[in-house]
């Protein structure tokens, strides 16, 4: 059986581009599309050490995990572990899927191929062929997530919160938020985000008069303005970053407590940092605070 070289690159570089850029989406990362087709080639080139035996022993389970690795590196430059695992697990994911597709196009169909070291080789493909599987494979990964995220919304990682502080306390209703990883720089206790609106009754009235007046006011403002001394040794400023925001700061506090409670069971907290947000967190009123995983 002959096996073209520039065929196999082809249809490995198309595979390897659709995989990474449903990884992208998937994964809410936004890389460079240049990214994306240099982390495409060299998984495409990774296909060409069949033509080399004495680059076969790069077909171990180590090298082709280091390889997995690397391409995730190239396309998206992670710059933390978390993010990197979340990249390199969501792009597995997405390759088994399309890898099913692609066995079971082959099996009900008469394409002809070979397998070697774990890896698959067609040798009469078409545009057409390619087409067909990529579109059941992205089929087979929206209806997958879909399905996962309804499970998760279902769940409603919902709970009831009580904020105390000075004799005051506040209910709401706030959700697990596995992508809060704020922690206060200073004492690195979790930070809680919470709509403003919705604690107004802790603030003093000189910190409540600056959010009026300037929603996202910053440290300096608030320190300078605060009059109530218990106060300024309460006041944090946590760093975040988010999609179209570097480098942001939230203006944060030390409650007194925080008691989180689902179902039958009750957490009490003093650890912890709410950090003040000036618009809505769910355009549907569900929850008004993102919780740190960590808090629960």
């Amino acid at each position: 059986m002959i096996v073209y070289a520039e065929y196999v690159f082809l249809e490995n570089f198309i595979m390897n581009y659709i995989i990474l850029s449903l990884t992208s989406k998937f994964g809410k990362a936004i890389p460079k599309r240049f990214q994306i087709a240099i982390a495409s080639s060299i998984g495409a080139l990774y296909a060409f050490i069949i033509f080399f035996p004495s680059l076969h022993f790069l077909f171990s389970f180590i090298m082709k995990i280091a390889c997995s690795m690397f391409i995730i590196v190239i396309a998206f430059t992670p710059y933390r572990f978390k993010d990197f695992f979340r990249l390199l697990g969501i792009f597995y994911l997405i390759t088994i899927i399309f890898g099913g597709a692609g066995f079971a196009l082959f099996y009900f169909t008469n394409f002809n191929g070979i397998i070697s070291n774990g890896i698959f080789y067609i040798t009469n493909i078409s545009v057409k062929n390619i087409i067909l599987s990529c579109g059941i494979g992205y089929i087979l990964i929206n209806f997958c997530w879909g399905y996962v995220q309804k499970q998760l919304t279902r769940e409603k990682i919902l709970m009831k919160v009580k904020i105390h502080m000075n004799g005051e306390v506040v209910e709401l209703i706030g959700m697990v938020d596995t992508g809060n990883s704020l922690i206060d720089p200073i004492t690195h206790y979790p930070v809680m985000i919470v709509e403003f609106d919705a604690i107004l009754n802790l603030l003093p009235e000189d910190i409540h008069a600056i959010f009026l007046a300037t929603r996202f006011p910053n440290y300096n403002e608030i320190s300078s303005s605060c009059i109530n001394a218990s106060w300024i040794t309460r006041l944090r400023i946590i760093p975040y970053e988010a999609l179209g925001t570097e480098n942001g700061m939230l203006v944060g506090f030390k409650p007194d407590g925080v008691i989180i409670e689902k179902d039958s069971q009750i957490k009490n907290i003093n650890d912890i940092i709410i950090a003040i947000y000036s618009k809505k967190l769910s355009k549907t009123g569900d929850y008004r605070a993102l919780l740190h995983p960590d808090l629960v």
